[in-house]
């Protein structure tokens, strides 16, 4: 999580629905080209939202694209200030029902400016503006601020498991997170399983006689019976029964 910060979502110059980039340290301004000419864009997950009042409405932890505008106004010594800002993607605001003076947490990725991306303080976690704590029912400022799971698997069923652990994880429904991460690892064994050895072994991973996938108590035995099929290969070992021959 390179960067992350939290923005009050507000109706700007009569269009709605806009998020200011701008931070209160010009952070991000200071270190990154935005919108100068090329069309910018900032990568991020849309990791949480929050009401007017700050409590948690959802938890979002998705991937979007903001578009990054600039205004100018002359200041002080007739120097020239821009304000950025861009508005939020209509699929967010309309599949979270998002509206001015709600606020949302990003975790910004990368700056896109034509064929440049340029990934965003990639060696360190900084926190930008904060403008609300989280909160949850309880009033109660939102802890586990980090996410539990990171992957991406670019499959539609174990994204949208990892962002249900994600959602139980940050508002620290424990049990319910452990029972989705035995979830998790109950599929990827199963998928190793099934891609080494197929349906000639098939019961390595599911009960013909009940008519479903083995539990994962069963699934850890069964694969310690393979551990020597999954060791690295070694080169050296390979040549030495070379020579020896």
């Amino acid at each position: 999580m390179p960067y992350v910060t939290r923005r009050i979502v507000k109706v700007l110059y009569g269009k709605p629905l806009i998020l200011k980039v701008d931070l209160a340290d010009d952070t991000l301004p200071r270190h990154y080209m935005l919108d100068t000419g090329k069309k910018t864009l900032l990568r991020c997950t849309v990791s949480l939202l929050v009401d007017e009042n700050f409590y948690v409405k959802c938890v979002i932890n998705k991937d979007y694209e903001f578009e990054v505008h600039s205004r100018g106004t002359y200041g002080y010594n007739n120097k020239v200030h821009y304000e950025r800002y861009c508005r939020l993607p209509e699929k967010l605001v309309k599949g979270f029902a998002i509206d001015d003076g709600m606020g949302i947490e990003l975790i910004l990725h990368e700056v896109v400016r034509g064929e440049e991306v340029e990934p965003i303080f990639p060696y360190a976690r900084i926190e930008g503006s904060m403008d609300f704590n989280p909160k949850e029912p309880s009033g109660e400022i939102l802890a586990s601020p980090e996410l539990l799971i990171t992957t991406k698997f670019n499959d539609e069923f174990y994204d949208e498991l990892v962002f249900e652990i994600n959602s139980a994880f940050r508002l620290r429904l424990f049990t319910a997170t452990m029972v989705l991460v035995r979830k998790l690892f109950e599929r990827l064994m199963i998928e190793l399983l099934r891609q080494k050895y197929g349906m000639p072994q098939i019961e390595l991973f599911y009960s013909t006689q009940d008519n479903g996938f083995h539990s994962l108590s069963t699934l850890i035995r069964n694969l310690g019976t393979k551990l020597d099929d999954f060791k690295p290969y070694d080169f050296f070992k390979l040549n030495r029964e070379k020579e020896a021959s």
